[in-house]
């Protein structure tokens, strides 16, 4: 397909986005007004109604943005928006290319979080969400600059990153299993990797940045409304690592003091901790839209998760941190 008709085929499936948010909020409004149940506002749901209701926003959201995604990788062509000839390797060197790299990685692990969290209380799902929130770190110091060699530097960066990951696997192996084919190999193919993104930067006048530091200080600076430090703690601890306090930051009953893994229960943890996925991935593709020339479809789907996120939210919050909020005070009174 010629880059003319990929173009026309994007511009038309704005169109059709419009077209289709538009028609489905007339919908709601013709079905409100025919007589039907009034919504139950959020306040008045039960604890398992707050879970589905706040699935299925979620659900919404994912299948809004499958086809946004789908479509970028058709619009933005590998060997010229994403990756660079001088750099023969499956990593994306470019901006656009490491940003729809993460927004996909993300919205997978966005939905594990909301399906697994949907069906069981699953503390894996921390998993997910965890790693959620690393990639809206990454990707707000990636655009943290609007000035174009900022960003082309630090997208240079993350390649080399993964390229020093190579380098820590054939050490690794090498201290472990002494001198080996594997180690040789990996070492040979981690310099050959290194070599074409240093004499690539080079000849683009870039000079690529120090990495900015861990995860843990990343999501610190970069994630303060989400807890920064904090929530990564918890989401390394329990999200990550097992272990006692894994259990007794999901299981735990705060009013007993008992761990009770109740699976099909816990409605409220497991709503609870959609939210904090799907405030994270929204943010995510918040930053990435302008990117990846989403604009008005992703424009028209964040308005409309967040009128129905919104109130939902509030309360489920609320009553998760209710009980905490009354064990505590019995604990220090």
């Amino acid at each position: 397909m010629t880059q003319e008709r990929l173009t026309l085929a994007s511009q038309m499936g704005e169109a059709a986005a419009k077209a289709m948010g538009w028609l489905a909020d007339r919908v709601e409004e013709l079905v409100s007004g025919l007589g039907g149940s009034a919504p139950v506002a959020a306040s008045d749901m039960t604890d398992q109604q707050l879970l589905e209701a706040v699935h299925d926003v979620g659900g919404r959201l994912l299948n809004g943005l499958a086809p946004m995604i789908r479509e970028t990788f058709a619009r933005l062509p590998w060997s010229t928006e994403q990756g660079d000839p001088r750099f023969p390797h499956a990593m994306p060197v470019k901006v656009r290319g490491h940003v729809l790299s993460m927004a996909t990685e993300a919205n997978d692990a966005f939905w594990l979080s909301l399906y697994g969290l949907q069906k069981y209380a699953t503390v894996a799902a921390l998993g997910a969400i965890r790693n959620v929130a690393e990639t809206l770190a990454w990707t707000a110091w990636l655009l943290e600059d609007t000035d174009a060699d900022v960003r082309r530097a630090r997208a240079y960066r993350l390649t080399l990153n993964a390229v020093d990951s190579y380098r820590s696997m054939w050490k690794t192996l090498e201290k472990t299993a002494g001198t080996s084919g594997q180690a040789e190999h990996l070492a040979r193919f981690e310099k050959r990797m290194r070599d074409s993104l240093i004499s690539m930067a080079s000849q683009d006048g870039i000079s690529i940045p120090n990495n900015p530091g861990s995860v843990s200080r990343l999501m610190e600076r970069y994630l303060p409304a989400h807890g920064g430090y904090l929530l990564y703690a918890l989401l390394n601890r329990a999200g990550a690592h097992p272990g006692p306090a894994r259990a007794s930051q999901f299981y735990a009953n705060p009013a007993t003091r008992v761990i009770d893994y109740d699976f099909k229960g816990l409605h409220i943890v497991r709503a609870y901790w959609i939210t904090q996925s799907i405030r994270l991935h929204t943010e995510l593709c918040q930053l990435a839209a302008p990117v990846l020339g989403w604009t008005d479809r992703w424009g028209i789907l964040y308005e409309r998760t967040q009128r129905e996120f919104g109130p939902l939210a509030a309360e489920i919050e609320r009553r998760y941190r209710e009980p905490l909020e009354q064990a505590l005070a019995q604990v220090l009174g």
